[in-house]
């Protein structure tokens, strides 16, 4: 499938004239790349950009591939390195007041604020990503709906992050943008994912909401094969083992486990590592095969360093719990649940104080 968002920069870049709009029509490439997982053409792309200019470096330039590193080192592992970058490219936007690339830089810095749980940051970025972005500025005004969107739905209450996600949807259908519209699928299918994965393992079932959130992990996966996207190649598979493990479907779970779970940290997935290795012992014990639960098990409490997220703390120390009672260490079994009720409290609390700071947010609709 083609992009129209691609094929516009693509048109732009033929008929660029001058060697700034080349460059920066070159790193708003890089930009989609890195947003599609295809990090070496992007990082090809920078290379050439800063080659052309480094005789005579130019500050709109440098802001654009500066942000184009950022999220290509994003993408490859969350972490300093690509904020480092976004605050050099948000630095040098509002030193020449750039009135695309501020907006831009501030919903980005939003985004990278919420991945690292840092949510009084990501509101106050939101809140000037929506002030300063014109209502056509459609990439900063789809990027920081999405931030809201998660937020919302991170924070219980997916019906006020559904207008969000309309919003997402509008922004990124008028920019062609089908990047930012694989982006809104894999997050709405993770966070329903991540719920139902969260209430099974406290002994709480609900098929109908593991169906739905199994055919989301489905269409999710089928868009991203449409558009050529790669940016979250693990995450649907493992999602989708997540969800037959609370179906039941423990075969079907195992096989999707073992082809992707030794790559989840190269993706950027290690602080999901432990609950990963907690369902496939789960998995395990209801095929009966005790030895590789004991492995699991073992290597889930050691993972359980990487994890950041409360909801999959408390997840996955319940389900250790269940796995840890069911094969008869029950001592253990007992330590583990009480960290889970730890967890999931501060979960629900954590969630109460991101809702607050939403509504004080209170941001315009465009």
């Amino acid at each position: 499938m083609s992009s129209r968002l691609l094929d516009n920069l693509n048109q732009q870049l033929s008929q660029a004239r001058e060697l700034v709009a080349w460059g920066r029509i070159q790193a708003q490439r890089a930009l989609y790349f890195a947003r599609q997982g295809q990090r070496e053409a992007a990082t090809e792309l920078v290379a050439t950009v800063r080659r052309e200019f480094a005789a005579a470096p130019h500050a709109e330039v440098t802001a654009w591939i500066s942000l184009a590193e950022a999220l290509n080192k994003f993408y490859a592992k969350p972490g300093a390195e690509g904020m480092d970058r976004l605050r050099r490219a948000e630095a040098l936007a509002r030193a020449i007041q750039h009135p695309v690339l501020v907006p831009l830089c501030a919903a980005w810095l939003a985004h990278f604020e919420f991945n690292a749980n840092r949510m009084e940051a990501m509101a106050l970025h939101a809140s000037q990503a929506l002030s300063l972005a014109q209502g056509d500025h459609h990439a900063a005004l789809a990027r920081v709906s999405l931030v809201l969107a998660d937020a919302y739905h991170h924070a219980g209450r997916f019906d006020l992050a559904k207008p969000w996600y309309a919003r997402v949807r509008e922004h990124a259908l008028a920019d062609g943008d089908d990047a930012m519209m694989s982006a809104m699928l894999h997050n709405v299918a993770a966070f329903r994912a991540s719920a139902v994965r969260l209430e099974d393992a406290f002994g709480r079932h609900s098929p109908s909401e593991a169906k739905r959130a199994l055919m989301e992990a489905e269409s999710t996966r089928t868009y991203d094969y449409g558009v050529g996207s790669n940016a979250m190649r693990l995450l649907v598979p493992l999602l989708r083992a997540q969800l037959f493990t609370v179906q039941g479907d423990f075969s079907n779970a195992i096989a999707l486990f073992d082809a992707n779970i030794e790559f989840a940290a190269e993706q950027g997935l290690a602080r999901l590592l432990a609950s990963f290795l907690a369902d496939r012992a789960w998995c395990h014990f209801s095929q009966h095969n005790l030895l590789l639960t004991s492995v699991d098990v073992a290597a889930a409490i050691g993972a359980l360093v990487h994890a950041a997220d409360l909801d999959d703390l408390a997840g996955t120390h319940a389900r250790i719990a269940k796995v840890l009672d069911a094969t008869g260490q029950t001592d253990a079994s007992k330590e583990h649940e009480g960290l889970a009720e730890r967890y999931l409290n501060e979960h629900k609390g954590k969630q109460a104080s991101l809702l607050a700071l939403l509504e004080a947010l209170n941001p315009d609709s465009r």
